[in-house]
């Protein structure tokens, strides 16, 4: 126990030596303290820099996605604008339906050979209620397609195929209208699937399942 004098001051506070630290220490300490705080600035402005270029990643990543999506609806709306024109277009006269005309799916197949880079599918569908009428080329989204042409009741059905992009995925038909008509665009085992027609949307969709 320190022994404290009368005024009761504790000696050993009293009689306690002062040290100076020497420069050269004070110096030495000073310039760690100075670098400990450097590497502390920088280690802060990393990690906001890294969550800054993550957030910035992650906007461009979704900006592309945004983009992508935009440019695929905007390119299915002109190509259900090409479906609409090529099938109009056929039923404006005499001789625009069907190239080669038949009911008989084994004429009409290979009717297509050589003229197309690919067999397309032509199948009988009379017992579905759409009895097979022809077939015929056309034009759409940039090359040479198959047009298939059943009739349902008195409605004509135009069936277009032509091969899908290397590597997509089947697509489930789905349904969409234009200025009267059903358009239902599928995918299926490398092709692509186009038919439309003035008939009810829940017919066609039947046509579709009925020839998947």
């Amino acid at each position: 126990m320190a022994r404290n004098e009368p005024g009761g001051e504790p000696l050993i506070a009293r009689d306690a030596t002062y040290h100076r630290a020497p420069d050269a220490l004070r110096a030495r300490i000073r310039t760690s303290l100075a670098a400990k705080a450097r590497e502390e600035t920088r280690a802060t402005a990393w990690r906001w820099g890294g969550i800054a270029a993550a957030f910035a990643t992650v906007a461009a990543l979704s900006w592309n996605v945004a983009f992508m999506q935009a440019r695929n609806a905007d390119e299915a709306i002109l190509l259900a604008r090409e479906v609409e024109t090529a099938h109009v277009r056929s039923l404006m006269g005499e001789g625009h339906l069907n190239d080669v005309i038949s009911t008989d799916r084994h004429t009409v197949k290979p009717w297509f050979e050589g003229k197309l880079d690919f067999a397309p599918v032509v199948l009988d569908l009379a017992p579905a209620g759409y009895a097979l009428l022809g077939g015929r080329l056309d034009y759409l989204d940039g090359r040479p397609v198959a047009a298939i042409t059943y009739r349902h009741r008195l409605h004509v059905v135009s069936l277009f195929e032509w091969p899908a992009e290397r590597g997509a995925r089947d697509a489930a038909p789905r349904l969409q209208s234009r200025r009267g008509y059903a358009l239902v665009h599928w995918r299926r085992e490398g092709l692509e699937y186009w038919a439309i027609s003035d008939i009810d949307g829940s017919d066609l969709l039947q046509f579709a399942h009925a020839l998947r």
